[in-house]
């Protein structure tokens, strides 16, 4: 069942300079989301659909979540003065936003489900709000994975094969940057998978180009801090 957004806000949403309001948790956590699925996108939306599941569901108009997520997705930052005024910016932009409940499982009340379209390009991510403007998005068109958004992450699609890891890891050991983390996922063996790599500085864009040139990688992305 679709859920209405048509809502009014005013300035007095915006709580301080570095968050929307009222409450972290359901705007400057879910405007993080709606940014990391704009990101992955890399392009501008056409269309957004939101599948919340049923806690935010039911509270999601009141606490702001609808014009946060909306304004995320559309490319604002959290502390941007226009989130409030999201779902007018995106009608304007001409994105067909839709808003729906499903039940996403075993997971943090605050969940969102986001499909994003744009005129070449879609992607999907699900993740959570959990906290203080803290997200959590565990999974990225399909696959597992951990990603919080407070680190420059490298994040790569690719068939899978031996050696995969060693050669990307040795180039961005030879741009002199440290791994924090790295975590790999497939969907069967031989087959579509998917890395995570994330780092203690800025990737340069020849390391990027290097990792895209290399065979059988789909597609490199890399992410800075979401803001």
């Amino acid at each position: 069942m679709a859920i209405r957004h048509d809502r009014k806000v005013s300035i007095l949403d915006v709580m301080g300079p570095v968050m929307v309001g009222p409450s972290s948790s359901h705007t400057a956590g879910t405007a993080r989301l709606g940014r990391v699925a704009r990101e992955i996108l890399d392009e501008d939306p056409v269309a957004v659909h939101f599948y919340l599941h049923p806690p935010l569901g039911a509270t999601y108009r009141g606490h702001g979540s609808d014009f946060a997520l909306v304004g995320g997705s559309i490319g604002l930052s959290v502390d941007d003065p226009r989130i409030p005024e999201a779902i007018r910016i995106a009608e304007q932009m001409d994105v067909d936003i839709t808003f729906s409940e499903e039940d996403l499982g075993d997971v943090h009340p605050n969940t969102v489900r986001i499909e994003i379209r744009g005129k070449t390009r879609e992607a999907e991510i699900s993740g959570s709000s959990i906290g203080g403007g803290v997200i959590e998005v565990f999974k990225i068109n399909g696959f597992q994975t951990r990603f919080k958004g407070d680190s420059p992450t490298l994040l790569l699609f690719y068939r899978d094969r031996p050696g995969m890891i060693s050669e990307v890891t040795k180039i961005i050991a030879e741009e002199g940057i440290n791994i924090a983390s790295l975590s790999c996922s497939r969907k069967q063996r031989g087959k579509d998978a998917f890395m995570q790599i994330d780092v203690d500085s800025p990737m340069s864009e020849a390391a990027l180009q290097r990792i895209r040139a290399m065979p059988d990688v789909e597609e490199a992305k890399y992410l800075d801090r979401i803001p």
